[in-house]
């Protein structure tokens, strides 16, 4: 007997459930913390049977690195539809950096989790880690390998001078969500930080 094909409407069905399941994880780690979490939780929240569950990841921490990784994307996303190519260099990076704070605020629990849970996650969260710092250096690199940036006399970020930004930042955030501060408190100083290290790479 054959095997059926999967339709159009069983791959919408199993994305249904899937954005389900994630969305339920992203509530509970609000809610929680992602260690307190527990698969009954997401499964309750997302009114879905375990089994559902286990048909979709292999346990909590892939749940979770889904949810992380989506949300570094949505990230990135947000950072490079708001940079104008055609803007002064000093804007691009205020407007890069004022899109990550903006959609960051939207999940910060999420955001602290990415840097203060991955040790947890073993492997996985090592690779997603990386995964996840290569993305934004590729980033750092497009936004800064324009005309415009070129013609104010900029060099492209190197990956050495991508990491430190990326790291800076992320560190800037995970203090600002641990003190309760806004996290609208760090748009200032990560400018002008990124604006410092991009300004001592002139072009030659």
């Amino acid at each position: 007997m054959r095997t059926p094909h999967p339709t159009a409407l069983d791959s919408a069905v199993d994305s249904q459930a899937r954005s389900r399941l994630t969305d339920a994880m992203r509530e509970c780690v609000a809610d929680l913390g992602y260690r307190a979490t527990t698969v009954a939780d997401v499964v309750r929240v997302a009114r879905m049977s375990r089994r559902s569950f286990y048909e979709h990841f292999t346990d909590k921490a892939a749940c979770f690195v889904t949810v992380l990784r989506e949300a570094n994307q949505q990230i990135i996303d947000a950072v490079a539809a708001a940079v104008d190519p055609t803007a002064p260099w000093t804007v691009q990076v205020r407007q890069a950096v004022t899109a990550y704070v903006e959609t960051s605020e939207t999940h910060p629990e999420l955001t602290l989790s990415w840097i203060r849970e991955l040790p947890a996650l073993g492997e996985a969260g090592q690779g997603l880690k990386a995964e996840g710092m290569d993305e934004w250096i590729d980033l750092f690199i497009t936004i800064t390998s324009t005309p415009q940036v070129a013609a104010d006399g900029i060099a492209p970020v190197s990956r050495p001078a991508g990491i430190m930004i990326w790291g800076g930042i992320r560190e800037l955030t995970a203090n600002s969500v641990e003190t309760r501060t806004p996290l609208s408190d760090i748009i200032e100083p990560a400018t002008q930080a990124c604006i410092a290290l991009l300004a001592g790479r002139p072009n030659s």
